[in-house]
Formats: C-alpha cells, sequence, structure tokens
C-alpha cells in the first residue's frame, strides 16, 4: 500500500508541479516557445495556434507555410476552448507518461530502482518540465510512443499497432520503433498483426486528415516532406542546420538523403544484437532518434533521459558517466547563451552556437555508447555482474 502512494503522489505531483509553474508564470510559456531549445518549426505551439486560427476562419492551413503540425492535432486543439483547459492538457499527460513509466518498470525483473522512482525522476527532470510549460507539441509523440511500449509488455498488440501509428503520424520519425516494437512482439503470426493493424491505423489517420484538410492532400509535403527534407533551414540543437546552412545548393538533396539514410541505418543493427534486450534495444532506438533527428528539442533528450533508470542493472558497467554527464550538462546550460550571443547581441556568430550544440550531441552520443557498451559486458558476463575483469572490446 506505501509502494502504491508513492506512486499516486508523484503522479499528482507531476501534474502538480506543472500547473502550478504555467498558472504562476504565464509569460514563461511564451519565452520558452520562442527558444530553440524548446521549439522548432514542427513543435512549436505559436506555429499550432496560427494553424487553429486559420481553421476556425475556414482558410486553408497549410497555404501559408507556416503550420507544419498534423491537421488533426491542430483540428484538436481548436476545439479546446479556454487557455486554462490547455494547461491542463499539458499537465495531464505529462502524468499519463509518468505513470506509464512506473508501470513499465514492474515488468522489468532486474531493475533494481523502486518504481516510484523512475516516475519521480520524469516528473523532476527540468527537462521535461520546461517542455511541457512551453507547450510543445512534442508531448503527444512522446505519450504514444511510451503507450506502446507498455501496451506490448502486457502483450496488447491492437493498441500497441495503434499507438505507434499515432506516434508516426505526429512525427515522422517514431515509425522507425516499429521495428524494434516488433521484435518485442513473440509470434510471428502476432508480428505480422501489429504491422497490418499499425498500416491500417496510420492510413485511417491519412483519410481523416484528408477530409478535415477539405479533400487536399497538401498537408503530406507540409508536415512530413518539410520534416524529412529539413525543408526549413532552422538553427536547433540537432547536427543538420549548419551543413545546409553552408552547403552548396547544388549537394543538398544528396546529403538530406544520406542523413535520413544514417539515422535510419543504426535501428536494425541495435535491434538485431540486443533482441534478447528488447526493451533496452528500444530505448537506445529512442535515444539514436533524438541524436539524429533534423528538429530535436530539449524535451526530446529529457524525454530519452527519463529511461535511464532501467539501465540500473548495468550501471557498474558504466566507464565514463560523469564525463557524459557533464558534456550534455555544458551543452545545455551553454546553448541558450551562445545563441543570445549570437542572435540578440551580434557579438559573436553561428558558429558559437553550433560548437556548443556539438557538445550537447557529443553528450548524447556518449550516453548511448556508454549504455551500448554497459549491456554488452552485461551480456558478456551473462548476467552475473564481474566488474574487476576489464576489457578493451568485445
Amino acid at each position: 500500500m506505501g509502494a502504491l502512494n508513492k506512486e499516486s503522489y508523484v503522479v499528482l505531483g507531476c501534474i502538480g508541479i506543472r500547473l502550478f509553474v504555467s498558472l504562476l508564470f504565464p509569460s514563461l510559456q511564451h519565452q520558452l516557445d520562442q527558444a530553440v531549445e524548446f521549439s522548432t518549426p514542427m513543435t512549436s505551439f505559436k506555429s499550432l495556434y496560427e494553424g487553429i486560427y486559420l481553421l476556425k476562419n475556414h482558410i486553408q492551413v497549410y497555404d501559408g507555410g507556416v503550420v507544419h503540425h498534423p491537421v488533426l492535432l491542430v483540428w484538436f486543439f481548436s476545439q479546446i476552448p479556454s487557455e486554462f483547459l490547455i494547461d491542463l492538457l499539458y499537465a495531464f499527460i505529462d502524468g499519463i507518461i509518468g505513470y506509464q513509466l512506473i508501470q513499465i518498470t514492474k515488468y522489468l525483473r532486474k531493475c533494481t530502482i523502486p518504481c516510484w522512482v523512475v516516475g519521480a525522476v520524469y516528473a523532476l527532470n527540468p527537462l521535461v518540465l520546461l517542455s511541457c510549460v512551453s507547450r510543445s507539441s512534442i508531448i503527444f509523440t512522446n505519450l504514444f510512443i511510451s503507450s506502446a511500449l507498455l501496451y506490448v509488455l502486457q502483450g496488447n498488440i491492437l493498441i500497441t499497432a495503434a499507438c505507434i501509428a499515432i506516434a508516426g503520424y505526429l512525427s515522422v520519425y517514431p515509425t522507425l520503433l516499429l521495428i524494434p516494437l516488433l521484435n518485442m512482439v513473440r509470434t510471428t503470426n502476432r508480428k505480422v498483426l501489429t504491422l497490418v493493424i499499425s498500416l491500417l491505423t496510420w492510413q485511417i489517420l491519412l483519410l481523416l486528415s484528408y477530409n478535415v484538410n477539405g479533400h487536399d492532400w497538401n498537408f503530406l509535403s507540409a508536415t512530413y516532406g518539410e520534416l524529412i527534407t529539413f525543408g526549413k533551414v532552422f538553427p536547433n540543437l540537432g547536427l543538420w542546420w549548419y551543413f545546409f546552412v553552408e552547403m552548396f545548393d547544388a549537394f543538398i538533396p544528396f546529403f538530406k538523403a544520406v542523413f535520413n539514410l544514417f539515422l535510419f541505418s543504426f535501428i536494425i543493427p541495435l535491434t538485431l544484437r540486443f533482441h534478447k534486450q528488447s526493451l533496452y534495444a528500444f530505448v537506445l532506438c529512442i535515444g539514436w532518434i533524438v541524436l539524429m533527428k533534423p528538429y530535436p528539442t530539449l524535451g526530446d533528450s529529457g524525454f530519452f533521459l527519463s529511461f535511464i533508470p532501467f539501465f540500473s542493472p548495468v550501471f557498474g558497467y558504466l566507464r565514463y558517466p560523469i564525463f557524459s554527464s557533464l558534456l550534455l550538462l555544458h551543452g545545455i546550460l551553454l546553448s541558450p547563451i551562445f545563441y543570445h550571443l549570437w542572435i540578440d547581441l551580434g557579438s559573436g556568430n553561428s558558429n558559437f552556437f553550433y560548437a556548443i550544440s556539438l557538445v550537447y550531441a557529443l553528450g548524447l552520443a556518449s550516453i548511448l555508447a556508454d549504455l551500448t557498451w554497459a549491456l554488452l559486458r552485461y551480456e558478456y558476463d551473462d548476467g552475473k555482474p564481474n566488474y574487476k575483469t576489464k576489457l578493451t572490446q568485445i
């Protein structure tokens, strides 16, 4: 009963903290929505609000080239009558994600961390908190990713397939998570059924979008096309934008294809290598997508970092956790300062901001590499930790 109470307190605290911050600092949402660390053209609430206005006034949503959110998400928000209800919705969704992480922990037999601690880590994660307050639409993608993971562990392939399809509808790249997700489904027949249901759900969502959008398919190029082709070269914490600012136009289409191929290329190897530890493979794939996607935010990395407590059985094998943490911390703290120097004060240039975004990316990559090594060592020791043995390669 005590554990149950703690879990309930964590979820309620998660919702309460977000509502408290949103209501106590009403201008914070606008400030965060202007920050490139929490907002991109694909996830900005300002862009979403523009789409709501256009839809309510029966104006074509995507003609102006400003809105890049899926049309069903725009329609959904157009039905919400007040700002308070929007704040409540975001806080409630973050609470659901925290609850789902607690439930997922219960399926990890060797996890040494109490379930409620995992939820508390998510609830108190400042990156997740500020992303929620900024009203970034990435929270909806994260919700359906965590839902898909929870329900596949419960063996409910119908909801699993629907959730991963919705996540892919909201943002294309989570579709890649269907690969490690299928690895978690036991039988071949259930794998095929999961794939079919996922494809059918996605097609239904596209048809509904077509109807809501006035029987026009232009939302495909305005949302998925812009995302995959990096249509708006916009400064962010990712690795893409600086390359395409400096690159000759003739080479841009080729290298956009290369970047997308590189993002995809690690999903299958990670899934195959850790097929016996499929949940960890799923989390590593999330981290890889966060690192390599064209429009990342701190909300993405905060969501990925919330899964790190799941790796508690292999914490003893981590080689440079302090180095990785400090790299990431420096990148997060210095990125707004360097962006301010470049854009607002004019005393720096784009190299300042891109340099610190490279430090941030190096921190994420270091965490991914360290977790991968730790899992390999855990397999090598056959689940019986032997920290005295020193290996240079496996």
